[in-house]
């Protein structure tokens, strides 16, 4: 860029004088020894540029992530002072401690060991790329190189022969051809390093539903498409609906803009500020003045026909749909909204005696309309967006276009992406918000490629005076009260709360091993397993002291069940270097399936890491999360944020481990799940929860009883259960009275239910409940309970069926 501007601007310094200015400088002034200059590690040097040793070159590798550094995050350590290799000498191995030892061969080397960049994170990102012209070229391409899990493009143009000067991902060779074609085609063969690259070739306006599936899909959205202000909202409530952030940018001449908005609820959107007031023209100076909408439509309505012609729905959608302003064309809702835009004002038709203000007021309740209908918890559902307004603008070649504002948005789009996503936390960044650090960037950047400077800079030059922290805007800041979008928003989210609840929790991952189901279960065999089996199950209603002198008092979880048992159980994570892995197939989502999730305390380092989930608590014990627009249980990540305490929570004082579950309760909640899920399927209805794996916590040397494996089971969930039980509780009661029996009379769900408390077998296997709660374990023995406490328990019938018809709503 700097290099475009020397040569192409007008000159305010010599050459010579620019090139004496500059030398020196990306070095700071200082001159490195050639040993000293690139990266560390293992590799012995090699900085940009210039390969080390000259040697045989080692197969590329791009797995090294998951086979040896899961988890991983270079943290900014230093030598101490008193320390030998901090008086060795001067330079940044004196100070600072170095990087693990580089494998060969590995592609993603230099970012990983960048103070705070977590590649796994990088790597499990997927990402939507709207547009595939300069800007989206270039995104494309900037993310290939960058590592990220899938890319996926979507365009409806063709490659031209004056897009070579600016699109990265084609050649000559490639005019006449789609875009996405040819931007997938190379990335995979030249640019993609290790993602997936999928081309979607689509007119986005009319397929909406296929953007609104990519983008449930995707992590992160990139918006290089200039339909109008319109898909700007577009795009922006939808990705406000989901959750995910939204980098959108622009260039022009020599400038170019980039903004960044987190999709978080309560943090600002693209919309808090700006309106859609000059898509619609509905303003007075748009109707009136030369030119203007009243205009246009007297000369339409006398191309049509007899000037008295009653302007109703149909001749106002076409109208709509022919005006430069609007092209609004095509669609399944053009004429509905239409309709209920005459609706809104109270008019069948617009008057000719009163033209001007009828048709004010109808493009009024066109845009509320219209607007309404675009709103999160909408937006998602529209057959099309057909009915927005799309304006014509200026032809590109009447401003121009080149590669260095194209090259320098897209790649400021993706670096802001990617230092929200896992940059060093800025002490200072989100001052105002209680929440220290943090990550913030700006919201919008503007940069002047003819003056060298951002708009900001070259204001604060303009006025004599920088423009302070206070008077930007930043992509944490707080959202408008009054934007529609952020309002529509919070309602979804205060919705889906009464489903999943709000008590915020944060979730970090830690060493331990990930597992899918197995694929089968089986309970022991007769004989000789069935018998070690029920011994096993036994003797848990004893304290644990073959461990250690400290588990004399300490016990687990005793169940009236034997232990199902995993066959063919699939690990697919692993602490240890070179483990090998294998993915979750229709099972977690990637950010839960590297390493076991625990609840840490929101003011701890560890909330703070970019793998951080935030999720909101279930009970004690659990969390829910939501991930891939999916919700998730993990039942046993931790007591609250304490971790794994040890309390004193038995009858007779015993010891019990608090927040998580063990083997054989993890496995048999797992188990049973399983069978409540294809009893329940198989009457034709949903179960809440559906079982996809466990997670199994490396012990950790501070931690209380430390040679007690803690687990948590994980499920897909429909919401907690715990909310659920209170607010259905009146529904579930009225259930038998709602829904016809099955004709088997749920026996498929009473045999899986026999099953699993291995039904058929010896009763002396089995213990009484009161053995259970000698080890201190809580019980649903409601009756005998309230019989000890000497209350009672009142039961009624609910009322027969007959009482209820007329009252019940079809």
């Amino acid at each position: 860029l700097v290099f475009a501007q020397l040569f192409t601007c007008p000159l305010r310094t010599s050459r010579r004088e620019f090139a004496m200015a500059t030398s020196g400088s990306a070095s700071g002034g200082v001159e490195f020894a050639p040993e000293q200059r690139g990266g560390g590690g293992g590799s012995g040097g090699g900085g940009e540029g210039k390969e080390g040793g000259g040697g045989h070159s080692p197969a590329v590798r791009t797995d090294c992530t998951n086979a040896h550094f899961r988890g991983f995050v270079r943290q900014d350590e230093f030598w101490p002072e008193d320390s030998d290799q901090y008086k060795a000498g001067c330079g940044i191995e004196n100070r600072k401690r170095p990087p693990p030892n580089e494998i060969p061969g590995d592609a993603f080397d230099r970012q990983r060991v960048i103070c705070g960049f977590d590649q796994g994170l990088i790597e499990r990102q997927v990402c939507l790329v709207l547009g595939t012209g300069g800007i989206g070229q270039d995104v494309a391409l900037t993310l290939g190189r960058l590592g990220v899990g899938k890319i996926i493009l979507v365009d409806r143009d063709v490659y031209d022969a004056n897009n070579l000067t600016r699109q990265c991902l084609g050649s000559k060779a490639d005019v006449g051809q789609r875009k996405v074609d040819v931007a997938a085609r190379a990335l995979r063969e030249q640019h993609g390093l290790r993602s997936e690259v999928v081309a979607v070739h689509c007119d986005v306006v009319e397929e909406w539903p296929r953007i609104v599936e990519l983008a449930r899909e995707a992590t992160v959205v990139f918006n290089g498409i200039d339909v109008g202000v319109m898909w700007d909202y577009c795009v922006n409530s939808l990705c406000k609906e989901l959750g995910i952030p939204l980098v959108a940018g622009q260039s022009f001449g020599w400038k170019f803009m980039v903004e960044m908005y987190t999709g978080q609820t309560n943090q600002t959107c693209a919309f808090c500020s700006d309106s859609t007031n000059s898509s619609f023209a509905a303003t007075q100076n748009d109707m009136t003045r030369k030119g203007g909408v009243l205009e246009r439509l007297q000369s339409f309505l006398a191309s049509r026909g007899p000037a008295n012609a009653e302007l109703g729905s149909e001749l106002l959608a076409a109208f709509l749909s022919g005006d430069q302003q609007f092209r609004i064309a095509g669609g399944s809702l053009r004429e509905e909204v239409v309709r209920c835009a005459l609706a809104r004002i109270g008019l069948p038709s617009l008057r000719h005696e009163s033209l001007a203000a009828d048709c004010l007021s109808f493009l009024k309740g066109y845009q509320q309309e219209a607007t309404q209908r675009l709103l999160p918890g909408r937006i998602s559902g529209l057959p099309d967006i057909a009915f927005v307004p799309r304006p014509a603008h200026a032809d590109t070649r009447y401003i121009g276009s080149w590669i260095c504002p194209c090259l320098g948005c897209a790649v400021m789009m993706v670096s802001n992406w990617a230092a929200w996503l896992t940059a060093p936390l800025m002490e200072d960044a989100c001052a105002g918000e209680g929440q220290q650090p943090c990550r913030n960037l700006p919201q919008t950047i503007t940069f002047n490629l003819d003056q060298g400077l951002t708009v900001e800079e070259q204001c604060g030059y303009e006025i004599g005076m920088p423009l302070a922290r206070s008077d930007r805007t930043f992509v944490r800041d707080a959202s408008h009260t009054n934007c529609a979008v952020c309002m529509a928003a919070a309602e979804l989210e205060v919705e889906e709360s009464l489903f999943f609840g709000c008590l915020p929790v944060f979730l970090a991952p830690v060493p331990g091993h990930v597992s899918a189901l197995p694929a089968s279960w089986a309970l022991p065999a007769a004989g000789a397993p069935r018998a070690e089996g029920v011994a096993r199950a036994l003797a848990r209603r004893q304290p644990l002291a073959h461990l250690g002198e400290e588990y004399a008092n300490a016990v687990v979880p005793a169940m009236p069940a034997l232990d199902w048992e995993r066959q063919e159980a699939a690990d697919v994570s692993a602490t240890s270097a070179g483990a090998a892995t294998c993915s979750l197939s229709g099972g977690l989502p990637a950010d839960l399936a590297v390493l076991p999730m625990l609840k840490v305390p929101p003011s701890s380092a560890e909330a703070g890491l970019p793998s951080v989930l935030r999720g909101v608590a279930s009970g004690v014990r659990s969390a829910l999360v939501r991930a891939d627009g999916r919700w998730w249980r993990l039942k046993g990540c931790g007591n609250r944020d304490e971790g794994f305490p040890v309390m004193a929570k038995g009858d007779k004082g015993e010891l019990n481990v608090r927040g998580s579950c063990f083997q054989h309760t993890s496995d048999t909640e797992l188990r049973m799940t399983e069978l409540a899920e294809n009893a329940l399927r198989a009457a034709g209805l949903d179960c809440a929860n559906r079982a996809v794996g466990s997670y199994r916590y490396a012990s950790a040397p501070h931690w209380p009883l430390p040679k007690l494996e803690r687990y948590c089971p994980v499920f897909e969930t429909l919401g907690n259960a715990r909310l659920g039980d209170h607010l259905l509780a009146g529904l579930l009661a009225l259930l038998p009275h709602l829904a016809p029996e099955p004709t088997d009379g749920f026996a498929a769900l009473r045999a899986a239910i026999a099953v699993g408390r291995g039904e058929g077998t010896d009763p002396a296997e089995l213990w009484e409940t009161h053995m259970v709660t000698s080890c201190g374990m809580l019980v649903a023995d409601v009756a005998a309970e309230l019989a000890r406490a000497g209350a009672e328990l009142c039961e009624t019938a609910p009322p027969p069926a007959a009482q209820l018809v007329g009252t019940v709503p079809a």
